[in-house]
């Protein structure tokens, strides 16, 4: 992991070395930041802030880096600017494009994937509690590469990942349409009771990239 500051809000962030080049949103301040060559410093000795307050408030700034794989125990979901165009799960079934009214597995109808939009990958986190129940803990939006971003779904379920370019954001009807997946797809049990989530995809803020960032680093395997 490398670490770079942040040149509006100075929190120090970590980063991974593969974030060279592109850009990402810093998640205390939102200032759009670009990991450029030589310009981050290694994890083992940070540079010094100019804010002592971000010094203090380091350890707790999440990462700004993307999943390598998709978790098993976790849903997925891509957008476009209306609403859902792919979804994930492990089922067995791999990834489900929209045709139409319904979704159909993407390995069969590859032309079906469009080349290029503005896409948002939806993370669904669902944890398991030490009584053995599932509860959807979370949510975290990717942005995607502009091109060939879902044509990554030919190449195994994981390939998408390679197509994230920093955090996101969802959108009013985005937001509306991830929100009737869930009541759709879950158990009121498993997520009625997560108040942030029910208030991060029915309040007005299309800016933030979701609520519990992940720490993908001690994912289960």
């Amino acid at each position: 992991m490398l670490v770079v500051v942040c040149p509006s809000c100075q929190a120090r962030l970590k980063v991974s070395p593969q974030f060279t080049g592109r850009a990402g949103k810093c998640p205390r301040c939102g200032e759009i930041i670009t990991l450029q060559q030589g310009q981050a410093a290694s994890s083992s000795s940070p540079p010094q802030p100019q804010n002592p307050q971000a010094a203090a408030a380091d350890d707790d700034m999440p990462a700004i880096e993307q999943p390598d794989r998709l978790i098993r125990t976790f849903h997925y979901l891509v957008c476009d600017r209306l609403g859902l165009v792919a979804t994930w799960e492990a089922n067995g079934q791999g990834w489900m494009i929209r045709s139409g009214t319904t979704f159909v597995r993407a390995v069969k109808n590859a032309d079906k994937l469009p080349a290029q939009g503005d896409f948002k990958l939806v993370e669904l986190q669902i944890t398991t509690r030490p009584d053995g129940s599932h509860r959807l803990e979370g949510l975290h939006v990717y942005q995607l590469a502009p091109r060939y971003a879902l044509t990554r779904i030919e190449r195994g379920e994981d390939a998408i990942l390679g197509a994230i370019r920093g955090p996101g954001s969802l959108n009013r009807d985005q937001k509306a349409a991830v929100f009737r997946y869930i009541r759709d797809k879950f158990m009121r049990e498993l997520w009625e009771d997560n108040q942030a989530l029910v208030d991060y995809l029915t309040n007005q803020d299309y800016h933030s990239p979701g609520i519990s960032p992940p720490t993908y680093a001690s994912s289960p395997a």
